[in-house]
């Protein structure tokens, strides 16, 4: 469904946001769904009132708080459509738009080192690492060569919502997997997934048992998915989710 990760890296390597996009395939997901439209759930969809959920600004705040200087979100200097997020559950995150990939990193404090592999052949090593004196920036230093991360207090990866979005009731709230895979749909028009190895923040909506999704990286792309819900389990695309 999405795009893949390596596509990503080659696209990178161009330099061009632009790029990203056309990589990504234009507005059209890399994978048609596999399971069928279904019968309409019981539950009518209507346009949303416009309400503004905190729900998704609280959880993406919860992941990057705490007394370690390095959690938040950084902005490399040299590429400044992309950021690195240092999380305090141990994942990097590289982010562009509204999406973002996954690894994992480590503070040595006693030996001055921060190990990361976000991004092979670039941002992927053991580095040496301090800060400016007002903690602004962050020097990542490996072979003799500098990298400088900005800090970033206004970027989110949450879309504006929608002004008229167009919900199912029914599928508003958190659910999960058996692998641990999330999704979230607000009363807003904004939708979240986690895929494990990588996050997204939508807006969407729901209408006829299918969901239209739009997302940023690098532009506006959409995904387009058919779900069924009986009581509290969903399928979406042929995969089950419970309520969390």
């Amino acid at each position: 469904m999405k795009k893949s990760f390596y596509i990503f890296l080659a696209c990178l390597a161009v330099g061009s946001a632009l790029v990203f996009a056309s990589c990504g395939g234009g507005n059209n997901p890399s994978e048609t769904p596999t399971t069928a439209p279904t019968e309409s759930t019981t539950a009518e969809t209507k346009p949303a009132e416009k309400k503004t959920s905190n729900e998704l600004k609280k959880y993406e705040k919860s992941f990057i708080k705490g007394k370690n200087p390095v959690y938040g979100v950084w902005k490399l200097s040299n590429l400044d459509y992309m950021y690195i997020i240092f999380r305090n559950d141990n994942l990097a995150e590289l982010a562009m738009g509204s999406e973002g990939y996954f690894s994992k990193y480590k503070i040595d404090k006693k030996a001055g080192t921060l190990t990361v592999q976000l991004l092979p052949g670039s941002i992927d090593g053991i580095y040496n690492y301090e800060f400016s004196e007002d903690g602004s920036e962050l020097y990542l230093t490996l072979d003799g060569e500098t990298l400088t991360l900005i800090k970033e207090k206004k970027y989110t990866m949450i879309p504006a919502a929608p002004k008229k979005p167009v919900i199912d009731a029914e599928l508003l709230g958190w659910w999960e997997n058996a692998d641990g895979m999330t999704y979230y749909f607000g009363e807003d028009g904004l939708m979240y997934n986690n895929a494990i190895a990588r996050e997204t923040y939508y807006t969407y909506s729901a209408e006829n048992n299918k969901i239209t999704a739009v997302y940023n990286y690098g532009g506006d792309m959409d995904e387009n998915l058919t779900y069924k819900i009986k009581e509290d389990k969903l399928i979406i695309d042929g995969d089950k989710y419970s309520r969390k």
